[in-house]
């Protein structure tokens, strides 16, 4: 094995678990994450609904894929195009100088700002890391 594949591995299950936290209080409480998705002023009314409600569960199987290697390819691109819309939106909030709670799901009051940046910025680029492993096909399921 080579020495890259443990930092590999250790990506996948940080991330993976990251997305799966994040995940389980938003599927227990998918009205408070519609509100936080609303407090950013972004979609069209109502729907913050549709997206508390499904929003969760796309991070739930990513993280699950990232964390077994199920369709490892499919998880990371999609963990990397939710982490660019999670980095569009925090910003786009910080700008319009929003205080409000990120709805990230991983501390509760957690407020936008440079420090959710930037930790939205570690996991999209452990997510490309990913993406560019050397060793495609050890520890992953197709």
């Amino acid at each position: 094995m080579k020495p890259g594949t443990l930092l590999i591995i250790a990506a996948r299950l940080i991330v993976g678990f990251v997305m799966i936290y994040a995940a389980l209080d938003k599927i227990a409480d998918p009205l408070t994450f519609s509100r936080a998705i609303n407090n950013y002023h972004l979609i069209p009314w109502g729907m913050e609904n549709i997206m508390a409600i499904t929003l969760p569960w796309i991070e739930m199987f990513v993280g699950i894929g990232l964390i077994t290697g199920i369709f490892l390819d499919g998880a990371v691109l999609v963990v990397q195009g939710l982490m660019a819309v999670f980095i569009l939106a925090i910003g786009s909030a910080i700008l319009r100088g929003y205080d409000i709670e990120c709805g990230c799901g991983l501390k509760s009051g957690e407020l936008v700002g440079l420090p959710k940046l930037l930790e939205d910025f570690v996991y999209l680029g452990l997510s490309v890391l990913i993406y560019f492993r050397s060793e495609r096909g050890r520890f992953e399921l197709k």
